[in-house]
């Protein structure tokens, strides 16, 4: 697939690993040849880092078990058909919608090149690594009811963390050495970090709960319903997990994984990403879209200190208890 440009941001999709993951779960076998072209992919490589897989022929096993899988191979079998019809399908008009997006919020003197990796499985509907500032990925298997616009916010969600990783300093990790106990800050100066992330990015991929229902977007709104019903609940909980972090350190990553995980991944209704949206809106609706990326550049707390200012005057939002600024504050 071709490049796109969005000022001084350029990106282009790359959808080899797509059409040869997809090709092998419709088929329902993966010969010798196949499996070693998979293994040669470096996207295997990611996606075997993602799913925490043992190595490449880990997540071949997992192909072949897609493949014995009647929904997996209809959706393969969907997606090569959308391949088949790239020049005016659903792929072209996504990359001018996702350059659209993207542009509103970035300042010409933005300059990186990035790729879409499109993958046909795995566990999550999109990521990327913090330390690979130049490349996100997308799980097509995802999108075969998905309209263009819908891939677009999602496509435009996962660049903006690459965006992110340019613009951001290194997500706070303790120094070597560092005692267990006095890691309290760093901890928690990171969940305000990820938070900013998430909250940013979402603004691309919202847009769903003020459309009509699809059948893409159908558990999406509901999910957003559901936590814009109990927002000043998360918010608490967001207040509870910081103040964990800082009162009672935990000893490493995968154990800060477990306190992020609660806000931010979907086995808890991904309560974060929309408590997140609520404050990045209501930044953007006061400052201008520009206002998002100058945020970016600054420390975490002053994401949250500045939503807290917008909050005081709009009874419309939650608000966050002084317990928990002073602790922002204070970092």
């Amino acid at each position: 697939m071709g490049a796109a440009q969005a000022g001084g941001l350029e990106f282009r999709f790359n959808d080899a690993p797509a059409r040869l993951y997809s090709a092998a779960v419709k088929k329902g076998e993966i010969d010798a040849a196949t499996a070693e072209s998979i293994r040669r992919l470096p996207e295997t490589a990611a996606m075997v880092r993602k799913m925490r897989l043992k190595d490449a022929d880990a997540f071949i096993e997992y192909l072949r078990g897609m493949g014995r899988d009647a929904r997996q191979v209809e959706l393969a079998s969907q997606l090569q058909a959308e391949f088949a019809n790239e020049k005016d399908g659903k792929f072209a008009v996504a990359a001018a919608e996702t350059t659209r997006q993207l542009k509103a919020y970035l300042p010409p003197e933005f300059s990186a090149k990035l790729t879409v990796h499109f993958l046909f499985g795995g566990n999550a509907m999109g990521f990327a690594f913090d330390d690979m500032h130049d490349d996100v990925y997308v799980n097509l298997a995802r999108f075969t009811q998905a309209t263009a616009e819908e891939l677009a916010e999602v496509v435009s969600h996962e660049l903006f963390h690459a965006v992110q990783s340019h613009v951001m300093t290194a997500p706070p990790r303790p120094p070597a050495g560092m005692a267990q106990a006095a890691t309290g800050k760093v901890w928690m100066n990171r969940l305000l970090y990820d938070l900013v992330q998430e909250a940013t990015a979402e603004l691309f991929s919202h847009p769903i709960a003020d459309r009509p229902v699809t059948p893409f977007s159908k558990r999406g709104k509901e999910r957003i319903a559901r936590n814009l019903g109990r927002i000043k609940n998360i918010a608490a909980l967001m207040e509870t997990s910081s103040l964990r972090l800082l009162l009672a350190p935990p000893r490493d990553e995968d154990h800060y994984d477990r306190v992020y995980g609660i806000l931010f991944y979907g086995d808890f209704d991904d309560m974060g990403y929309d408590m997140g949206w609520v404050m990045a809106n209501a930044i953007e609706r006061k400052d201008g879209k520009q206002a998002i990326y100058r945020l970016l550049q600054g420390e975490p707390k002053q994401f949250v200190l500045r939503y807290q200012q917008i909050a005081e005057s709009d009874p419309a939002l939650f608000r966050f208890n002084e317990d928990f600024l002073a602790a922002v504050r204070a970092l």
